[in-house]
């Protein structure tokens, strides 16, 4: 288990309703949390109570109807939208269920391309730092096949390389194991485990494993999108 730090993320009052022909439908009623530095957090609960929707908020994807999300003290939410897409890109990364891969390029190539869209490196220095995480996640050999060439494992593993190109401080991770069988879904997890207890990467994973949730430093229950207790 990681040795948490300072906070890095603050949530406040954060609430999120949308507009629907019936009216207004409440999703997030007032959420208040803080995760640390260094802290592999599990999001549980059942289907429908919020959980991707909070993943999408924290992560500046989306914005709430009212409340903060702070990192390191910065209201994400006050800033302008390119200081915010700017912020996202060098702060944040992201593993979903399903992986995303753009088919027509190799795995190389998907793990490049947002570092490619930042024009915060090179392409030769991008291309080393995939080839360096390629090695270090175990699928180097695979670098010059296209997703439909890798197992579902393989395919997870690039879009994890892919989070980290540009070296965020968060990954946010959406049932990163829930389209994975049993044993892949583990291999996956204890990456996830290696990265955040080796790179000191924070991590909010939504999940609904529950031997996977339980391993992480902390567990954060919702219902009805609140959060229990």
């Amino acid at each position: 288990m990681s040795l948490a730090g300072a906070r890095m993320i603050d949530v406040k009052g954060l609430k999120k309703s949308f507009k629907t022909p019936a009216g207004e439908l409440p999703v997030l009623k007032g959420l208040d949390f803080s995760i640390a530095d260094r802290e592999m957090v599990a999001v549980v609960g059942a289907s429908g109570v919020g959980k991707s929707t909070l993943l999408h908020i924290l992560g500046t994807l989306d914005a709430p109807t009212e409340g903060t999300v702070l990192y390191d003290g910065r209201d994400v939410f006050s800033m302008d939208e390119g200081s915010r897409n700017t912020f996202r890109n060098r702060t944040i990364g992201f593993v979903f269920q399903f992986h995303h891969l753009m088919p027509e390029f190799t795995a190389l190539e998907n793990i490049i391309m947002p570092a490619l869209i930042s024009g915060a490196v090179s392409r030769k220095e991008a291309e080393g730092k995939a080839a360096a995480l390629l090695k270090e996640l175990g699928i180097y050999q695979r670098k010059e096949h296209r997703p439909g060439e890798l197992s579902g494992g393989e395919q997870q593993r690039v879009a994890v390389a892919r989070a980290l190109i540009l070296s965020p401080k968060v990954i946010l991770a959406d049932e990163p194991t829930g389209n994975l069988d049993t044993s892949t879904g583990k291999e996956l997890f204890n990456l996830l485990y290696r990265l955040n207890n080796e790179n000191g990467i924070t991590f909010v994973i939504v999940t609904h494993n529950e031997s996977l949730s339980r391993r992480c430093s902390r567990v954060i229950e919702m219902i009805d999108g609140s959060i229990k207790g």
